[in-house]
């Protein structure tokens, strides 16, 4: 007999449910990042907005000093987080796949901006963040993501009424509700499980 038959269904759903709630603890424990990148470009993108209006022209460059600082406090974070763990289950995997197509995603719509245009690359990463944080929801069976995720998607569809200052407004909007407040569920929920 091989060792899939001595597995009962209730031993294999135990072992399921254990992996999931395994991956849902690790992201709240990782909800760091998405807290930490949240505040980041909502900080970004309201100083921006606000250089605007006071017309200081240099107001853009928050954006090349922020967020390659915010990829070198990530790339440390992910590599101290990387030999702290020692089991790397499949929901791991799907996340990672996820997060790392959003990434590459990201770099491809930020590298072509200049033939797109601003406005266009503001309409398409906030599609990005809802289809990374709705896919994750989904995976972890987390509903503040999900429902994060509809509030970017929705703040997409109304970015493309707007003027290009006023979208920076609405990229923040999306950040508070799929990044920042799932994020802090998350680690509340993670702080009040290991207490």
């Amino acid at each position: 007999m091989n060792q899939e038959e001595t597995f009962s269904a209730e031993q294999s759903m135990a072992t399921i449910t254990g992996m999931i709630q395994a991956a849902k603890n690790k992201l709240a424990d990782d909800g760091f990042l998405l807290i930490f990148w949240g505040w980041l470009v909502t900080v970004a993108a309201l100083i921006n907005y606000i250089s605007i209006h006071m017309q200081f022209e240099k107001g853009y460059l928050v954006w090349p000093v922020l967020m390659p600082l915010g990829g070198i406090v990530s790339a440390v974070y992910g590599y101290k987080q990387g030999k702290k763990k020692t089991v790397k289950t499949h929901i791991d995997s799907y996340l990672s796949f996820i997060w790392g197509s959003f990434l590459i995603s990201m770099f491809i719509a930020l590298g072509f901006m200049p033939f797109h245009g601003i406005k266009s690359t503001y309409f398409i990463l906030m599609i990005l963040y809802g289809i990374a944080t709705f896919t994750t929801g989904g995976i972890l069976g987390f509903k503040p993501l999900i429902f994060g995720s509809l509030v970017s998607f929705a703040c997409a569809i109304i970015s493309v009424f707007l003027s290009e200052p006023d979208q920076l407004l609405i990229i923040a909007i999306a950040l508070i509700f799929s990044y920042i407040i799932p994020g802090h569920l998350l680690r509340n929920k993670f702080k009040s499980q290991h207490v």
